[in-house]
């Protein structure tokens, strides 16, 4: 038998050495490469996942709009811009005006019109300029002037001589009623006998929104958390319908106690405002003060906020309380539990019972 040489036994080990290195590194990459695939297969898994609209839970009781007779008509603010406005119920009823919020529409009352109608009363609504189908108007111009020109517009087309109506606004229609009593201070009296604010402020709304959000920077560097209010808020993002947008939504504008059917409405709803019309309108509210306006009304005036507000906060709500009993013409001051800054879709029962206090008796529908 013939052994090889040490030199040739070197060569040998080399040789199987080398080779075994080059097994152990292809499982090696064929691991990584795995783990890898199987990475990439859950990342996009998961954002799949996350960009799919949520499903319809079972059961899920979906909120409609009002179905109810109605009429649709136009009437031009004092620039010329068209307003839609829509009318409900007996034309010789008690006469109660809705006024919306940003982003939102006609359908941001469906069951206070669906209340108010069935107790006889004269429902009118209008969508803010840009909003639904009324037109843009200037968006440069955008301010608490044009909204209190365009509720003027609405109230004196609307309203017969002697006539007086009960004013309610959710967010930037709340804005919009406080605007218009500071630029119509005069006719206050003539057109409302009774105004309700909801979910709403009268200024500095950017750092009291961030100090409720995980942000917590609105005592530390306030011109940077004023910056970044007005980036978000003037943001032309369209909305989308995935878990994502959802869940943003959600925290922003209802509550965790918020139903399936609730969210899906107001998520409906907001994605049908443009985006350059929620970004105009975004970036005018940051710096918007109607503090005069709300000194200027003097009827009686309600005010109500929901528990988990985090647009506008409770505490908005009880500077403008604090206000109007300064004035002796604060109505009623109610939080509502269980509910986000969507009060009139999150817990429509309790906003209509809040109405029927301020209003006294209902009034009886004709049989």
């Amino acid at each position: 038998m013939t052994f090889p040489s040490r030199g040739s036994r070197r060569a040998l080990d080399r040789t199987v050495h080398t080779g075994r290195m080059k097994t152990s590194t292809k499982i090696g990459l064929a691991a990584v490469a795995a783990a890898g695939a199987g990475a990439a297969a859950g990342a996009a898994g998961l954002a799949a996942f996350a960009l799919g609209r949520p499903t319809v839970p079972h059961g899920a009781l979906l909120i409609e709009d009002f179905a109810g007779p109605h009429t649709d008509r136009f009437v031009r603010s004092a620039d010329g811009t068209a307003l839609h406005i829509r009318e409900w119920g007996r034309p010789d009823g008690p006469v109660v005006v809705l006024v919306h919020g940003w982003t939102c529409d006609i359908g941001n009352f469906p069951r206070q019109v669906e209340h108010l109608v069935a107790r006889g009363h004269r429902v009118v609504a209008y969508e803010q300029r840009g909003h639904g189908e009324s037109e843009p108007g200037d968006r440069a111009a955008y301010g608490a002037d044009v909204l209190a020109d365009d509720l003027h517009a609405v109230l004196t087309d609307t309203l017969s001589r002697g006539r007086q109506a009960f004013l309610v606004g959710h967010s930037m229609g709340a804005i919009t009623i406080m605007a218009w009593a500071g630029r119509y201070r005069d006719e206050v009296t003539r057109y409302a006998h009774h105004v309700l604010l909801l979910s709403t402020f009268m200024a500095d709304a950017v750092p009291t929104f961030v100090a409720a959000t995980p942000l917590f920077l609105a005592n530390r560097a306030p011109a940077a958390v004023q910056r970044l209010g007005a980036a978000v808020l003037g943001a032309p993002v369209r909305l989308r319908h995935n878990r994502i947008d959802t869940g943003i939504l959600r925290y922003t504008a209802l509550c965790g106690y918020a139903s399936y059917g609730a969210v899906r409405y107001a998520e409906d709803m907001v994605s049908r405002c443009s985006p350059a019309t929620r970004a105009a309108w975004g970036r005018a509210l940051v710096d918007i003060d109607v503090v005069d306006g709300l000194r200027a009304l003097t009827v009686p005036t309600s005010v109500a906020v929901g528990q988990y507000d985090h647009l506008t906060p409770p505490a908005h709500a009880e500077r403008i309380a604090a206000e109007l009993r300064l004035s002796g013409h604060l109505d009623r001051f109610v939080v509502v539990r269980d509910s986000g800054h969507m009060l009139p879709i999150e817990q429509p029962q309790k906003v209509n019972t809040l109405i029927d206090a301020i209003l006294g008796n209902p009034v009886a529908a004709p049989a």
